[in-house]
């Protein structure tokens, strides 16, 4: 028997002991001890805005990642949210799943012959470390397009997110290792419905309770998170900031912040101002933070994902606070060291060159670093 086949075979057995309940300590955050997180998520829909492209060459490739990274260096981020499957794709050199379109690549192709002369998850890798700069891996853990998932009541869809973590933890670009496993909030929120694995033209609708979804995607986060720690690395899963709607569709947010063995950190996407609304007098963001906070009663880190983007004069709508104010972001950043979080994420990346947004930005830097 090849070594490689024993390799499969045990990754295989792991995947079914962790299904079957196995669990793991937490693992804690490199460098943790004094060291605030400062994100920025770097999505599917902004690699070829931001010059990142399979299509490229290594050497252009790599000019504009460096160019993205001393921006960010900027307004002292330290840790960017790459995304590396968004749509059961891979942005990385997989043996196992198609590339991206998004990359610039030919969809039809397995990654690792899509991207033939250069790993551009690897490359990016490389050079955010060259800056001093973290990469946690962002995947979507159902999503196959925008109307359809796969079953997160299906064993199957876990074994195969856990083939993509399992590659990415194992990716090694010249040294380099991702530095964490990242999951946004897409669970029960396929536009039209769902498929197992494998058999995609046999598609159906899912009419069971907000419990029974919390109990679905629990077994998965729960397995993936000793998967991880398996692993020695963190693992974060980034919530919506509506409590409400997170619990009805399957993020449980009260065992997350209460139980251990399920994340290392937990990134709420708290979006809004303190000026919410038509009125704009519903202080959305504070009520918002106190409200996670006040679920939080174990040793996960958190961490609170703010709104760059809506710093954009496209997104004022409903919201006169990010319209009224250039000091939203400095003013949130403040507010949550004051209650103790243990960092932030900006969403999103391509915003770091909006003009509103570097108002926004200078503002943190002069108000809160300087």
């Amino acid at each position: 028997m090849t070594s490689n086949r024993i390799s499969k075979l045990l990754f295989l057995l792991l995947a079914i002991l962790l299904l079957a309940g196995c669990s793991c300590a937490p693992v804690s955050e490199d460098d943790a001890e004094d060291t605030q997180l400062r994100g920025i998520w770097l999505s599917y829909n902004e690699y070829e805005v931001l010059g990142l492209s399979a299509s490229e060459s290594e050497e252009t490739y790599r000019e504009n990642a460096d160019k993205f990274l001393a921006e960010a260096q900027k307004y002292k981020i330290n840790t960017v949210f790459l995304h590396a499957r968004a749509f059961d794709d891979a942005f990385w050199r997989s043996k196992t799943f198609h590339a991206s379109k998004y990359l610039g690549a030919d969809e039809s192709l397995i990654a690792d012959e899509a991207y033939a002369n250069f790993d551009p998850f690897g490359v990016f890798l490389e050079e955010a470390h060259k800056n001093g700069i973290k990469v946690h891996a962002w995947l979507n853990p159902y999503r196959v397009n925008a109307d359809y998932y796969y079953d997160p009541a299906d064993k199957e869809s876990t074994v195969r997110l856990l083939t993509a973590v399992k590659e990415l933890l194992e990716l090694d670009s010249n040294g380099e290792k991702v530095d964490g496993i990242h999951l946004d909030d897409y669970f029960y929120h396929a536009a039209s419905g769902y498929f197992k694995v494998g058999n995609p033209d046999e598609k159906y609708t899912v009419e069971i309770s907000p419990e029974e979804k919390r109990a679905n995607i629990n077994k998965m986060v729960k397995t993936l998170h000793s998967f991880v720690a398996i692993a020695g690395n963190v693992f974060g899963i980034s919530p919506a900031g509506n409590y409400e709607n997170d619990m009805f569709s399957g993020a449980d947010i009260d065992t997350w912040l209460s139980e251990e063995g399920y994340v290392d950190y937990i990134i709420p996407q708290i979006f809004w101002s303190n000026e919410w609304g038509d009125d704009g007098k519903t202080t959305l963001f504070t009520n918002r933070l106190n409200l996670f906070l006040e679920k939080k009663t174990n040793n996960v880190k958190f961490y609170v994902g703010l709104g760059l983007y809506r710093t954009d004069e496209s997104q004022y709508a409903g919201e006169p606070g990010w319209m009224n104010s250039k000091t939203n972001l400095a003013e949130q950043i403040e507010e949550l060291e004051s209650k103790s979080a243990d960092g932030y994420v900006y969403f999103s990346a391509r915003y770091l060159y909006n003009d509103n947004s570097k108002e926004e930005l200078e503002n943190v830097r002069k108000y809160v670093y300087s």
